[in-house]
């Protein structure tokens, strides 16, 4: 588990259950705006059974004011991360309890995002 990642479901409230859970979450699937959508994570998730997968970047506002289910993924997905953007710290803790409420296993605050959308302030929001 991250330092960053805020454990949302029982099964990942400490090592051991996570390890019980999900045996082989050592290796993680990084996300990449514009790929990894959940198409993409369906897809990686018929590849490997345990590998943890996480979404690409959801700004708050687009969770709070899109029209979009930013939040939707497929059951087989698990275990998997929302990977959250934002600034208010309101804002993230009320998306981080939508995911807590969707069944995401943990949500992953992005602090540090290298894209130049992101970085210059040109990410697409809602």
């Amino acid at each position: 588990m991250t330092d960053n990642a805020v454990v949302l479901n029982e099964h990942t409230t400490n090592e051991q259950a996570q390890a019980e859970t999900h045996p082989a979450c050592r290796f993680s699937i990084a996300p990449m705006l514009d790929w990894t959508d959940r198409h993409c994570r369906y897809f990686h998730r018929l590849l490997s059974g345990h590998t943890q997968l996480y979404t690409e970047m959801v700004t708050t506002g687009a969770i709070i004011h899109g029209k979009g289910d930013y939040l939707a993924y497929n059951e087989e997905e698990h275990p998997l991360v929302l990977q959250l953007g934002g600034s208010n710290p309101a804002e993230l803790a009320h998306c981080a309890k939508l995911a807590q409420e969707r069944g995401y296993d943990e949500v992953n605050i992005n602090v540090g995002c290298p894209s130049d959308r992101v970085q210059n302030g040109r990410l697409v929001r809602a």
